[in-house]
């Protein structure tokens, strides 16, 4: 899984042309939901392939509040479509990966992560829904609620 993740997202790299490739910065104060509560710090690119659409990767790091736990290392592909209301510039994106348990390796998450917020020049605002689907089977879920606070270079 972890292979198809890391091929989609040098396919992806590969599409986007040079100029049209975005890098960001993202910190999610908030992932909360399920008895999880953790922040969120990740980084990665992102390319035009249309005027309006977005595609890209990142990698981030994923630790509880109360750091009882060993964090977890989001890897990611991204779809974002953006548009334009009156003075507004909204978007929705998608994120969709796999994010890998430092403590025990044998344990992982699917995750995803469907986002609507505003841009506002460089920076950018989000709320969404972060659902991860635990790798061993029967381990079961979790469905949590997220903010994003990010910053296009």
């Amino acid at each position: 899984m972890k292979k198809f993740f890391l091929s989609l997202a040098l396919a992806i790299c590969s599409f986007v042309s040079a100029r049209a490739i975005e890098p960001f910065l993202e910190f999610q104060p908030i992932q909360a939901g399920g008895g999880f509560t953790a922040f969120n710090v990740q980084g990665g690119i992102t390319g035009k392939v249309h005027p309006n659409i977005r595609l890209g990767a990142g990698l981030g790091i994923t630790e509880r509040w109360n750091f009882e736990t060993s964090p977890l290392i989001p890897i990611f592909v991204r779809g974002q479509l953006e548009g334009r209301l009156g003075s507004l510039n909204p978007f929705f994106s998608f994120d969709v990966g796999y994010e890998i348990n430092t403590e025990d390796t044998s344990w992982g998450a699917v995750l995803v992560n469907p986002m609507v917020g505003l841009k506002f020049d460089k920076w950018h605002f989000g709320i969404g829904y972060l659902g991860h689907c635990w790798t061993p089977e029967n381990a079961g879920t979790t469905s949590t609620f997220n903010m994003k606070l990010g910053y296009s270079f």
